[in-house]
């Protein structure tokens, strides 16, 4: 796909699209080519180190004595009240 410079801020969803069909898009400028946008390469993802990052991160506070959501929001909320009096 071809696009010119003048094309790029009225065409951008077409831009868009063709990276998505793993194409890769040519911007000219007065006819010559200026530059090449390519597809992003897939990163190589190790799926069993973010599983574990994960469930150390959503597990963090499952020690903590604390019953639900609400019941910790309320008590850090009432610490800001006592801060408004002073």
């Amino acid at each position: 796909m071809q696009l010119t410079t003048s094309q790029l801020q009225s065409k951008h969803k077409a831009l868009v699209e063709a990276l998505k069909r793993g194409e890769k898009v040519e911007i000219t400028y007065h006819g010559r080519i200026l530059g090449v946008v390519h597809p992003a390469t897939p990163a190589s993802i190790d799926t069993k180190a973010q599983a574990a990052a994960m469930a150390d991160f959503f597990g963090m506070h499952r020690d903590a004595p604390i019953d639900t959501v609400e019941d910790e929001l309320r008590g850090i909320r009432s610490n800001r009240r006592g801060l408004r009096d002073l």
